[in-house]
């Protein structure tokens, strides 16, 4: 069995939280590999102003270089909304056989997680592992998944950073260094994305 991480997001813009979750998930599950799969056009958010090519360049900036990890278009490939069921099938088409998918998650999708579409389905096709971020309590993750199934709750040491809070904080014209990782940082600025 080949266990295989994945983790989604808009990585608008990637930040040392998708890191630090990727890091710590890979290593307390002991997965072969992750991958980074940046959405397309998310259901449940408003598009983004950055475009998908900028984004997913970013994310390849902040994971390319990681042993273990692989950065996929595989959602702007599908076209259409980027649902995860979608996602997850047509990754288990390419994926080797035996393949065991662990789809990662911050604590705060866990208590959403009955809204996305088609949430059963996505629990038969994966096992959805959700991490512990800032203050979140891991008794009531754990109990909340608990009554769901299926859903593995880690207590994890993840920098409490939100890609909104980054994108505010440059648009203000304030430092972000220590928010993001110094190629994406970089980025960001030969880009000019996120300016106010």
């Amino acid at each position: 069995m080949i266990k295989i991480g994945i983790l989604g997001g808009a990585f608008d813009p990637p930040h040392i939280g998708h890191i630090a979750l990727a890091e710590q998930v890979k290593k307390e599950l002991k997965l072969a590999s992750v991958l980074i799969i940046p959405t397309a056009n998310p259901p449940h958010k408003k598009k983004s102003a950055v475009p998908f090519r900028q984004r997913f360049e970013m994310a390849a900036l902040a994971f390319g270089d990681k042993e273990g990890y692989a950065v996929s278009d595989i959602e702007h490939r599908l076209g259409g909304q980027s649902y995860t069921i979608n996602t997850l099938r047509a990754l288990k088409e390419i994926l080797p056989p035996k393949t065991e998918m662990y789809f990662m998650i911050g604590g705060d999708q866990l208590f959403t997680i009955e809204k996305w579409y088609r949430y059963e389905a996505v629990l038969k096709e994966c096992r959805v592992v959700a991490v512990t971020r800032g203050d979140m309590s891991y008794t009531d993750m754990q109990e909340y998944a608990n009554e769901i199934g299926r859903i593995r709750v880690l207590n994890c040491d993840i920098p409490d950073i939100s890609s909104s809070e980054i994108r505010a904080k440059a648009a203000a014209g304030e430092d972000i260094s220590d928010m993001v990782p110094e190629k994406v940082l970089e980025y960001i600025g030969t880009e000019g994305l996120y300016r106010g």
